[in-house]
């Protein structure tokens, strides 16, 4: 799974994050150093497209089944992106359950510290600030195809990053540990991802997932690494969350999601997020 994001991994590994200042104007040395990098436009590799099959079943008892241990709450990074005008974002819960402070990362150097409000029945979490942006469009209704393309941008390892990846089944998602859950989630196979970036995508978690139109059809939430699978929430855990209309996005290729993805965080409408555990 993700192994630097808030304890949402099968290795308990984490990466951990010192104090940083809220509406201060600066983060600490660590965080800056880490954190404080270009986003130019990123280069990545053209995978090759998939042939689409049937269309997505429903729910089935001989769905796949994902264990996942939540392990003790730890400072850590995530990814959300702005789901209305009046300033709320969506992420996901495992990235800022248990924190002591929430923050969103909206610039060099600037933290703006958030509200949260956990979702219980899924891995979600809504996060509410005073810092608006242009909402992204969902499509939370159109039946899925077996095959289609998704589009994952966030900041995997804290740094402006993509990942592409086929829509293979749904799988269930069954949590333990700090905090128990069971959703049902959809199941990626990873086709490609920003250059030279390797390893753990932890730092992507609460990501959206878009289609190839641009528009919202779930959230990240875990990885299976050495599967090549990515997981994320289904969209229907999404309607009455995601109800105002997006705009500003454009449809989406496997020739041009690197610029696509670095337009939207240029425009801070996918940001990224820090977990402050005291």
């Amino acid at each position: 799974m993700f192994p630097d994001q808030g304890g949402f991994s099968r290795r308990k590994q984490r990466r951990t994050i010192p104090d940083w200042l809220i509406y201060g104007g600066l983060l600490t040395a660590f965080v800056v150093t880490a954190f404080s990098v270009r986003q130019d436009v990123v280069i990545a590799d053209v995978p090759e497209s998939p042939e689409l099959g049937p269309m997505l079943p429903s729910d089935s008892p001989r769905d796949e089944i994902i264990l996942v241990d939540v392990a003790p709450s730890q400072s850590s990074v995530g990814t959300a992106f702005s789901i209305n005008n009046k300033g709320l974002w969506l992420t996901a819960r495992h990235v800022v359950d248990g924190c002591t402070r929430v923050g969103l990362r909206i610039g060099t150097g600037r933290t703006l510290s958030v509200e949260t409000q956990i979702i219980r029945n899924s891995d979600l979490a809504v996060l509410n600030s005073d810092w608006k942006r242009r909402p992204l469009p969902a499509d939370l209704q159109s039946q899925r195809q077996i095959g289609e393309i998704g589009y994952f941008f966030g900041f995997p390892q804290g740094k402006p990053g993509e990942v592409v990846g086929s829509l293979i089944s749904r799988s269930r998602m069954k949590v333990r540990g700090r905090y128990t859950n069971d959703e049902a989630v959809l199941a990626w196979s990873e086709l490609g991802r920003s250059r030279n970036l390797t390893g753990s995508l932890g730092g992507l978690s609460g990501a959206p997932v878009l289609d190839k139109d641009g528009e919202i059809i779930g959230v990240i939430t875990a990885e299976a690494p050495r599967r090549g699978r990515v997981y994320s929430v289904a969209p229907r855990y999404l309607t009455g969350i995601i109800t105002e209309p997006g705009t500003g996005t454009e449809p989406l290729s496997l020739e041009t999601y690197g610029v696509a993805a670095d337009k939207l965080r240029r425009d801070r409408r996918i940001a990224q997020v820090i977990c402050l555990v005291e």
